[in-house]
């Protein structure tokens, strides 16, 4: 009997990074201390390493060197490395999809672009946390990468159609599967048990006034994406630059100028940050 989606989501829901698990209970002890963040990094030297290139590079512009995880964990806090190894472990969890399905250097670039995008827009408008859009821009299109490991076939036949006939990804996708990208990232993430607002702006960038709580967090996920496919930053699999909610376009309301220094920005920060996380 064919697997069912649901079947597919549910067991990728079940089994979250164990590195990210980890963080997750120290980070949800009361009585947990930065040295306790700080010994279950350290167990993975690769990890570490890739943390600390991350904080001492102009991702975060520190005007001193951080130079221990327990020293960066001071700086930058512990929800901030915790979601910065949260991003860097999902980078890990993908490897062995076919290069012919997706090309996973461009994959990634195109979600750090988005997620360094989806920071710079966050802090511009003063949102709170703007920080954790970080994580949201670049968890946005993980709903594909379980589509593409687990169907790859299927998946393959999705993005021909979608090349071919110009179509939206997220469309051929429900037609394929019965659910998006979005759906089965948001799905998955909310069995990892990650933060409400994250989940949100993963399953609704694509429709962000279907989220109720999280519409202007959802919005600005899909503004830094449209723009990210719009300076052809990367590629996701997606063909046709999706469509930007107007509603959610005048909700962000970003002047052009204010936009064209995001977009530089971006641009400064991109390759550094990618080499780091790859």
């Amino acid at each position: 009997m064919a697997l069912k989606i649901e079947d597919l989501v549910d067991t990728w829901a079940a089994s979250p990074p164990i590195m990210y698990y980890q963080l997750k209970e120290a980070l949800n002890n009361p009585n947990s201390a930065f040295d306790d963040f700080a010994k279950i990094i350290s167990a993975d030297p690769a990890l570490t390493s890739r943390l600390l290139k991350i904080v001492n590079s102009a991702f975060y512009g520190l005007s001193s060197q951080v130079e221990t995880i327990s020293h960066a964990l001071n700086i930058i806090g512990t929800n901030q490395l915790v979601d910065l190894a949260l991003a860097s472990a999902v980078t890990s969890k993908f490897r062995g999809i076919p290069r012919d399905l997706v090309n996973m250097e461009m994959f990634w670039m195109h979600s750090v672009a988005t997620g360094i995008m989806a920071k710079k827009i966050g802090e511009y408008k003063k949102m709170e946390g703007a920080d954790r859009f970080y994580l949201g821009g670049m968890l946005h299109d993980v709903g594909s990468l379980i589509l593409f490991k687990e169907l790859p076939e299927k998946s393959k036949r999705v993005l021909e159609r979608c090349k071919k006939e110009n179509m939206s990804l997220s469309l051929l996708e429900d037609e394929t599967f019965g659910m998006d990208h979005a759906e089965v990232g948001g799905k998955v993430l909310s069995g990892w048990n990650l933060p409400e607002r994250i989940v949100a702006v993963v399953r609704y960038h694509h429709n962000p006034m279907a989220s109720q709580k999280f519409f202007i967090e959802a919005s600005i996920i899909q503004l830094a994406d449209h723009m990210v496919h719009e300076l052809n930053i990367g590629n996701s699999g997606e063909f046709k630059i999706p469509e930007l909610a107007s509603n959610a376009e005048k909700l962000i309301n970003v002047p052009e100028d204010a936009m064209a220094q995001i977009k530089e920005a971006v641009m400064e920060n991109l390759d550094q940050t990618v080499r780091m996380f790859l």
